[in-house]
């Protein structure tokens, strides 16, 4: 039983790994070709069909993860904090977006997200 669960462990460290030597790649080589994404499935030792499931597996759940509330309309949303919203946002990523995705999520936990965001990072820097 302590080696299945040890084995496990290991087992996911690995894809761990091999998830952030992914992302690292991706950061640094936006809108690879496909060749490049082949030599890395090659240095990494992995089948270059399977590497390309593993991103698009890794990618499937980072977006799962955004926009739970995707479909709920804008107008749901206080205008100006959603606008707040996506700029604070776009220190995240580039597209406009998902940064107006993941500001409905905080919003429809919050609806002053943003305004408290503001204040508690102003507190922080002494000017609030």
């Amino acid at each position: 039983m302590i080696q299945e669960y040890l084995t496990k462990v290991q087992e996911q460290d690995k894809k761990d790994e091999l998830n952030s030597k992914i992302i690292k790649f991706l950061k640094d080589n936006p809108n690879p070709p496909d060749a490049d994404i082949h030599a890395l499935a090659n240095d990494l030792g992995i089948d270059e069909h399977k590497f390309e499931e593993i991103i698009y597996a890794l990618f499937s759940k980072y977006i799962q993860g955004v926009g739970k509330h995707i479909d709920s309309p804008d107008n749901k949303f206080d205008p100006g904090e959603l606008s707040k919203g996506i700029e604070v946002e776009l220190e995240h990523t580039d597209s406009r977006a998902i940064a107006k995705e993941i500001s409905k999520d905080h919003l429809s936990e919050c609806a002053d997200y943003y305004t408290r965001l503001d204040k508690m990072e102003r507190e922080c820097k002494g000017k609030g």
